[in-house]
This record gives structure tokens, C-alpha cells and sequence, in this order.
């Protein structure tokens, strides 16, 4: 995007620019917010997965338990203690994932912020150097006004003389 942002220019450069950073700004906004919720359900299908394959072990665990397959059901037990595991492993990563994101997204938006804090400083110093030079016209136009009417008055005068 910061290709496509023109650095000095005209007002309607400046608008365009500003425009550009705005709608990054928001496109920033929606894919942080997008990301956030796949994430979220993300975590919410690892729950629903863990629970289905746990009420499965526990089906299978009660089964073993009154066949008094004792090896059986604490093979069962067993399963069900990696599957809690492994529900929490990947709990952190979705965590850690979402942290990330979350670093990142604020980044880029203080990364476009800043994109738009220089881009109104830029506008402002071009205005202020418009300015300036239309009073140093003005200047410039006082002067040799002055001048001008200095001449005829001094050619005034000498004419009185004669």
C-alpha cells in the first residue's frame, strides 16, 4: 500500500492518499476481526472434536468396564488422558496464534496510523509553502509598487524643478 500513496501533491493527491490509508486502516480493522473468529472457532471445533472422541472412550470404558475387562478400561483411561493432552496442546497454540495475530494486527494499524499522521504533515508543510510563496508574491508585487511610484514621484519632482 505504500507504493500506492503518492508523497507530495495537491489537495486531490492528498485526499486520494488519505483515502487509500483509510480504507487499509479498515481493511486492517476487518481482517484482524476475521482472523479472530476463525481462531475462535477454531477452538471451539478442537473442544467439540475432544468432547465427541471422549464421550466415545467413556462409552467404551463403562462397556470394558462391566465385561471386568480391567486391561481394556485402563487402556480406555489411558486414551482419554492423551486426548485431554492433546486438547490442551493445541489450546495453547490457538493461544499463542492468537496472540500473534493480535501483535501483528496492532502493528500494521500503528504502522498505518503513523502513514497518516506523516501524510497530513506533509499536506499541512505544502499548504504552509503555498502560503508562503503567495505572500512573497505579494511582497514582490508591494515592492516594485513601491519602487514604481518612488520613480514617478522623484520624476515629479524633478519636473517641478525645471
Amino acid at each position: 500500500w505504500n507504493a500506492a500513496i503518492p508523497h507530495f501533491g495537491g489537495s486531490r493527491t492528498f485526499h486520494g492518499s488519505m483515502a487509500v490509508v483509510e480504507q487499509c486502516l479498515r481493511g486492517e480493522e476487518l481482517r484482524a476481526g476475521q482472523q479472530a473468529v476463525l481462531l475462535q472457532l477454531r477452538t471451539k471445533a478442537l473442544q467439540e472434536r475432544a468432547r465427541a472422541q471422549l464421550a466415545w472412550l467413556r462409552h467404551r470404558r463403562r462397556v470394558l468396564e462391566n465385561l471386568q475387562d480391567s486391561t481394556g478400561a485402563s487402556a480406555m483411561a489411558a486414551k482419554q488422558h492423551k486426548i485431554l493432552m492433546e486438547l490442551k496442546r493445541e489450546q495453547a497454540e490457538v493461544q499463542h496464534l492468537q496472540n500473534i495475530h493480535r501483535a501483528a494486527h496492532q502493528e500494521r494499524k500503528l504502522l498505518l496510523k503513523q502513514q497518516r499522521e506523516i501524510l497530513m504533515m506533509q499536506h499541512s508543510t505544502a499548504q504552509l509553502q503555498e502560503k508562503l510563496q503567495s505572500l512573497a508574491g505579494k511582497q514582490e508585487v508591494m515592492k516594485s509598487g513601491s519602487k514604481d511610484s518612488c520613480v514617478q514621484l522623484k520624476h515629479k519632482k524633478s519636473k517641478k524643478y525645471e
